[in-house]
């Protein structure tokens, strides 16, 4: 595969290849403009490669130097120095971190200065930022621009930076539609099936879930089961609020109805297991698993808050539901359950439509060449 003429030569940065939703978007851009004929480099700096494998088959190629300290010249050096080797024509880097060390080595340090487009992951919990996240925006005067995956997170940009507003824009997440699929049938079970696809972590909001489940318990209206799937740190505030959950679902006698699984590959059998995808989140940039769902046609109770109320039309491929009632997101899963066969298939039906029609890996493809083409002024 040889890059075509008027193709770019981009090197991406990015933490790692692990299994979280920056990185497999990452991993899905990277592949993608490999095989559109653009020359593609990944620099990573700490460990985990278990979504590498695409990257290879497509033919990306990986530099890694794993860094000694949260904030390593030594990753500073090896990235400025693997930009005057490739003599990329731009550098693109994803989450907070990535972006500091790109801005720092493609504009101040490496002798072949190349323009950088940062991109940020997330939303300012509460509004507001840490203090690493202000430190590293000071630095966006020198990026070519900045892209967001939410519109949510991008207004919140422009009124804290009115002076980028012009070099902020959103490009929402893209997935490979022929791999996130219809199932063939529906779950063929009484009970209801709700799957939660998340860390455990405060702004996950886990404990709402539980509490929502105990109110269902208490009203004896219909049998459940919950499965909740992601990882679970065990220190710090993370397990504080694990331990919290842990408590709660014994104190409510509700460990017959939860089953708690880790990382796992299988996200889209996992979710034609299931009828209802609930992500109670209130701090995220644009959710992979809700996304993953609407393309799989699972129905998806979300909380009103961020970019959801974009992705999950109420009564139409879902509900949304107030992230501080547990009641509220108890009544919503009590309406989906009292739902016919055919209702959950048409919710589940508009749910694809809108992947279909916005989230597509074709989609994400051309709005990232669009942008990186007029960086490039091509």
């Amino acid at each position: 595969m040889h890059p075509r003429p008027g193709n770019f030569r981009l090197l991406c940065v990015i933490d790692n290849l692990s299994t979280g939703g920056a990185q497999r978007q990452m991993v899905n851009l990277a592949a993608g403009l490999r095989h559109r004929g653009h020359l593609v480099d990944v620099f990573c700096y700490t460990a985990g490669d278990l979504l590498a494998q695409p990257l290879h088959e497509a033919g990306v190629t990986l530099h890694r130097h794993l860094k000694r300290s949260r904030y390593s010249v030594g990753v500073l050096l090896a990235l400025s120095k693997l930009i005057e080797m490739t003599r990329c024509d731009v550098v693109l880097s994803f989450l907070s971190t990535p972006n500091f060390y790109a801005i720092v080595a493609g504009r101040l340090l490496a002798r072949h200065r190349v323009p950088v487009v940062v991109s940020e992951r997330f939303c300012d919990l509460h509004g507001t930022a840490n203090l690493q996240e202000r430190l590293v925006r000071v630095l966006y005067r020198l990026a070519a621009h900045i892209v967001v995956n939410s519109h949510h997170h991008r207004i919140n940009l422009v009124n804290k930076y009115p002076a980028l507003r012009d070099r902020i824009s959103t490009i929402y997440n893209g997935y490979d539609l022929q791999v996130f699929h219809p199932p063939t049938s529906e779950p063929f079970s009484k009970t209801l099936r709700i799957l939660t696809i998340a860390s455990v972590s405060p702004y996950k909001n886990g404990l709402c879930l539980v509490e929502a489940l105990n109110i269902l318990k208490q009203r004896n209206s219909l049998p459940f089961s919950a499965t909740w799937i992601g990882q679970r740190v065990m220190a710090g505030a993370r397990l504080r609020y694990l331990r919290e959950m842990e408590d709660r679902i014994h104190a409510y006698d509700l460990e017959q109805h939860w089953r708690w699984l880790d990382q796992r590959v299988d996200i889209v059998e996992q979710l034609h297991q299931h009828h209802v995808l609930v992500h109670p989140s209130y701090g995220e940039g644009l959710p992979n698993v809700v996304c993953e769902a609407l393309a799989c046609a699972r129905p998806v109770i979300v909380s009103n808050t961020l970019d959801h109320d974009r992705l999950v039309q109420h009564n139409k491929s879902g509900y949304l539901f107030n992230w501080q009632d547990p009641m509220d997101l108890a009544d919503k899963i009590e309406m989906f359950a009292r739902l016919s066969s055919e209702e959950r298939r048409r919710m589940g039906h508009f749910g694809r439509r809108f992947a279909e029609e916005n989230l597509s890996l074709d989609r994400f493809l051309d709005d990232y060449e669009q942008l990186l083409s007029n960086v490039l002024g091509r």
